[in-house]
């Protein structure tokens, strides 16, 4: 297509906030994900690029918002900002009659991300002297006992034991539960297979009281994933603030590791490197709901200690103990 022709056309392109409208309607609005887009969406649409023609936003443009971006936003946020602006012009050449536009999302360099994590609950938490009842012993136990959230607890219970999504968890109806089998079936997961949850007694002891009196059909939870959050991250600093007040209390010094960039989603972390003494990562992918084992491995995280008393327990562990007796 030649230059005088390809500007002709390039007038009837709507600005970015009229593509962004219409993509939210037709395209997000069919994703599970579509709420994330919105707010994704709404961070364009606060840009100086805003009203702009699509036609005219230039690589350039985008580099400069990048990096202001980057000054304060993650490399994953950022990422996935760039990533709904690809895919706005790709549905805009492929879907909308724009075949003749260019996607200058693509010339830009995403920065690097590395957002793997492994951070497991500390569960030895002790000042000799000092009873459970006064110092928990858990981080878990901590904030649960400084939440104002009823219902968090439950959900706290579950995330732990089972491994499930955040959203899995609080958009459970009831429905899906069988207390009588202990098992949770989901149908609209993630990647859209439906998948078949075991409960451990924890899980079934913390859902069997919280459904005393709850009708028998619909959700079972009335909070949305990101209240939830909020409610786990206030707990959280409630929980470190009276940690370090006790340490004060007694004149002992506290562990700054304690409640440090804990996460509910670190939770789902926590039940898979614990389910993977139990089920083999076949049967455990199935569990969590990870396509293959890789994928499975950035949730795997087992402690050192565990992996050598692991060893220690195991035949070659033991016949090895036996010979040094032996020859003691």
């Amino acid at each position: 297509m030649n230059t005088d022709r390809q500007r002709r056309l390039s007038r009837f392109c709507p600005s970015l906030t009229q593509a962004l409208e219409r993509y939210l309607s037709e395209v997000s609005v069919l994703k599970k994900s579509a709420y994330q887009e919105r707010s994704l969406a709404r961070a364009w649409m606060s840009t100086l690029l805003a009203g702009r023609n699509l036609a005219r936003i230039t690589q350039q443009d985008l580099q400069r918002i990048r990096d202001e971006w980057m000054q304060e936003k993650a490399p994953a946020t950022v990422n996935r900002r760039m990533a709904l602006l690809s895919h706005l012009y790709t549905v805009a050449r492929k879907d909308w009659g724009y075949s003749w536009l260019a996607n200058p999302a693509q010339l830009v360099r995403r920065p690097a991300v590395n957002d793997a994590r492994d951070r497991r609950l500390f569960t030895q938490i002790r000042l000799y002297g000092v009873s459970p009842e006064e110092c928990p012993r858990s981080e878990i136990d901590w904030i649960l006992k400084h939440t104002r959230s009823e219902s968090l607890p439950t959900i706290v219970a579950l995330a732990v034991e089972t491994g499930m999504r955040r959203s899995e968890i609080v958009m459970l109806t009831r429905e899906q539960i069988d207390l009588t089998h202990g098992v949770i079936t989901l149908q609209d997961t993630k990647n859209g297979d439906t998948r078949y949850v075991p409960l451990t007694p924890f899980a079934r002891d913390a859902l069997r009281k919280w459904l005393v009196g709850k009708p028998l059909r619909g959700r079972i939870f009335d909070v949305s994933p990101g209240s939830i959050s909020r409610a786990f991250a206030r707990a959280r600093e409630r929980a470190r603030h009276a940690y370090g007040q006790l340490c004060r209390q007694y004149g002992r010094r506290p562990v700054r590791a304690y409640f440090l960039d804990l996460r509910l989603h670190d939770l789902r972390h926590e039940a898979t490197s614990r389910l993977a003494d139990v089920f083999p990562a076949h049967e455990l992918a199935k569990v969590t709901g990870h396509r293959d084992t890789r994928m499975l491995q950035r949730y795997f995280h087992p402690r050192g200690r565990d992996l050598a008393q692991k060893l220690m327990r195991s035949k070659l562990g033991r016949a090895q103990v036996e010979q040094l007796r032996f020859t003691a």
